[in-house]
């Protein structure tokens, strides 16, 4: 089945048609940059409009950055509180006729990587970190999601701030930081969040991850820590399958 997903983020959306039972992308990955506002109605539009673009009509995921509950956004924190008022499945029914998920962006992103990506190889509990503007989190037990987590909102243990606000790639360009700087601050939430949530296997991904072959001799953990496979099609992807499948969630 093929299946629209859409990964929405703070300077801009990307989406891209998939089949759903390979995990390919069918045709290119679509990207549009916000204009002046990230409010819903100016965001919603320019969806609406590239949508129509493409003709599309049929199932429709959207990742979204911040917590969901029923669909909906229930937290928004880098795209604003209107969000929490709207109703984005309504909004976009016309296309879907019903067949509509709405997750948390870095939820998407691990789902897709368990099912098309690194997978999990039987590690009982993954820990799934999304390095980008923010600290994306997922944690899965026994394949199960759990949802709507977000670990990088947590305080940090021994910095002021947010982890996020220091292990987001974000953090090392605001910071002027080299990478063995920014990798010894990763390593301190790395260690924090290991150590409070034990994890089998640790799967990392985001922009930050071009650099693997430098930074993974520069980290250390007790779990198997990897790359992810996937790349920007991640996103996206893993919004088309909840679309068509739901994701299992605890």
């Amino acid at each position: 089945m093929r299946s629209l997903g859409v990964d929405l983020g703070g300077s801009g959306f990307r989406f891209g048609v998939f089949d759903t039972s390979s995990g390919r992308l069918a045709g290119h990955l679509e990207r549009h940059e916000h204009a002046e506002s990230t409010d819903p109605e100016a965001v919603l539009s320019a969806l609406e409009a590239a949508i129509d673009a493409i003709g599309w009509e049929g199932p429709i995921g959207l990742g979204f950055p911040g917590a969901i509950e029923d669909h909906r956004p229930a937290t928004a924190p880098n795209l604003g509180e209107a969000w929490t008022r709207t109703d984005v499945k309504t909004r976009l029914e016309r296309f879907h006729k019903g067949r509509f998920a709405m997750l948390n962006d870095a939820d998407a992103v691990a789902e897709a990587e368990r099912i098309f990506g690194v997978g999990h190889a039987q590690a009982a509990c993954v820990l799934t970190l999304t390095v980008g503007t923010g600290l994306g989190t997922t944690l899965h037990r026994d394949g199960a999601m759990i949802a709507n987590l977000e670990y990088g909102r947590w305080p940090h243990p021994h910095r002021p701030g947010l982890l996020e606000e220091h292990l987001s790639g974000r953090a090392r360009t605001l910071g002027g930081l080299s990478l063995a700087q920014w990798a010894k601050r990763f390593q301190e939430g790395l260690s924090y969040l290991e150590s409070r949530l034990e994890p089998d296997r640790i799967v990392l991904y985001g922009g930050i991850m071009e650099h693997w072959d430098e930074l993974e001799p520069m980290l250390t953990t007790t779990a198997e820590t990897v790359p992810a496979l996937l790349n920007e099609t991640a996103g996206p992807l893993g919004a088309a399958l909840a679309a068509v499948s739901g994701i299992q969630a605890l």
